[in-house]
């Protein structure tokens, strides 16, 4: 598999793109709607969607303090950047809240800023789930009754939730140490990536 093309930010931006879209022939950061909307599919549980234009990471703890722990996390990793395979990375064991919430602080920056991969965030001890995809949007599963207020604490309320059919994934190569120190972070299993999971190329 080829590895990612390289988009790195031209210099003096604070931020790096994670999801781009066209404008003026070139390419510009997406917005956010900063909106959340509840999903009731045919098959499958209801679930929240929301789509925040800042902190998700931060949001991302925040909601995994309305959950029991301790949790399970998969990380998707969807661009062969170096050593590590595209796959479905899960941790061995059930990481406590406090290994949890170091774990994305850490990293908040990698995965808020690039586009190679999905994060999901587990309770290992009822069937609630929080998934932070690399469109930068959430998808709740499990208590949506104590998720909203979190998102509306965080400024969101009912809206759009769009994204772009046409648009860009973002992989930069300074981040790439960070790849393989979130890969020695922590004990993970290996699964092959699942058909949704948008490989990034």
């Amino acid at each position: 598999m080829t590895a990612a093309p390289d988009r790195t930010q031209s210099p003096g931006r604070a931020l790096r793109t994670k999801l781009s879209v066209p404008a003026g022939g070139g390419w510009e950061p997406h917005a956010h709607s900063h909106a959340w909307r509840l999903e009731q599919e045919e098959s499958g549980p209801p679930r929240l969607v929301a789509a925040p234009d800042r902190d998700q990471v931060g949001l991302l703890i925040d909601l995994s303090r309305t959950l029991p722990g301790p949790f399970l996390m998969v990380w998707a990793l969807l661009s062969m950047r170096g050593l590590f395979p595209p796959g479905r990375y899960q941790t061995s064991q059930p990481v406590p809240r406090e290994a949890l919430e170091a774990f994305l602080g850490r990293f908040r920056e990698f995965f808020e800023q690039d586009g190679r991969h999905h994060l999901l965030v587990a309770s290992a001890v009822e069937p609630s789930t929080l998934f932070l995809d690399h469109h930068q949007v959430l998808h709740l599963y499990g208590r949506l009754e104590d998720y909203q207020p979190v998102l509306r604490r965080a400024g969101m309320g009912e809206g759009p939730v769009i994204v772009p059919e046409v648009h860009r994934h973002e992989v930069h190569a300074d981040l790439d140490p960070l790849e393989q120190q979130v890969a020695a972070a922590f004990l993970w299993t290996w699964n092959s990536l699942e058909p949704g999971d948008e490989p990034v190329d």
